[in-house]
């Protein structure tokens, strides 16, 4: 199959259930569940982390958040207060076993830095509404599509050369200005969820933007410190998970504290 066209196929048909997942709670629970898991065995891969030792603390955060968030799906000062502190006893039993020596200081580390970048992201997305959520996905893709048109037809300086030597500052700003078009056409005619007026809902499209670029870039160094490619082969012409949601994992918590703050 020629490549282009497998990437196509595939990219669609991720894309489509994305959609449809998040059409219900349930739906994006489940999704972001099977999200994280895979995303997690990937990431234990790039850094030699032993995936058991992640594996029930991060269902643990994550079920904690879905269960607590069930029944409206949208930030509550108290909820957050009661997920923290199951978050914090969830974060400090791993201390206990690296005092009696159970486990190293380096994954130890490991450990807590994939609680961070992955675990508590898609568990905080339980906590915002679907069509925010939705929204986030949009304004990713947008700012990928945009900024690979062009960066591939006006690119000239590069952005990160030394971590992702394709991308340049020219294809970030068309992706940027893609972006904000894409994002105030869903914000217009498909609603967010919540209430925000335009002026925000253009800064938290920069913010998302800004976050999903970083994420990108997070993602890449990852990779070349592995000295691979992709982070898998789940989704082919695609790479893995982690390739197709490093964005969406770092802009999640910027729009959680976002709607915190707000």
């Amino acid at each position: 199959m020629n490549e282009l066209l497998k990437r196509s196929i595939f990219g669609l048909l991720y894309v489509l259930i994305v959609i449809f997942a998040l059409q219900s709670f349930e739906g994006a629970g489940f999704l972001f569940l099977v999200f994280m898991l895979i995303g997690l065995s990937e990431f234990s891969k790039l850094t030699n982390l032993h995936f058991s030792t992640i594996l029930l603390p991060s269902i643990f955060v994550f079920l904690a958040f879905f269960l607590f968030y069930y029944e409206n799906g949208i930030i509550d000062l108290k909820l957050i207060q009661i997920t923290l502190a199951f978050v914090l006893i969830t974060l400090f039993v791993p201390l206990i076993f690296f005092i009696f020596d159970k486990i190293s200081k380096d994954m130890l580390g490991n450990f807590y830095l994939a609680m961070v970048y992955l675990a508590l992201p898609f568990s905080l997305a339980m906590g915002i509404p679907l069509k925010l959520l939705l929204a986030v996905f949009v304004i990713i893709w947008a700012s990928d599509t945009f900024a690979y048109l062009t960066g591939k037809y006006f690119g000239k300086h590069k952005l990160a050369e030394k971590i992702s030597p394709k991308k340049t500052i020219e294809g970030f700003v068309g992706g940027l200005v893609g972006s904000l078009i894409v994002g105030f056409a869903y914000y217009k005619y498909i609603g967010i969820g919540v209430e925000l007026s335009v002026g925000m809902f253009i800064f938290l499209t920069v913010i998302i933007v800004i976050a999903g670029t970083l994420g990108d870039l997070l993602e890449s160094r990852f990779k070349r410190l592995a000295g691979v490619k992709d982070s898998g082969t789940l989704i082919p012409g695609h790479g893995g998970v982690l390739d197709r949601l490093d964005s969406f994992i770092l802009a999640v918590p910027f729009v959680f504290i976002f709607l915190l703050l707000i």
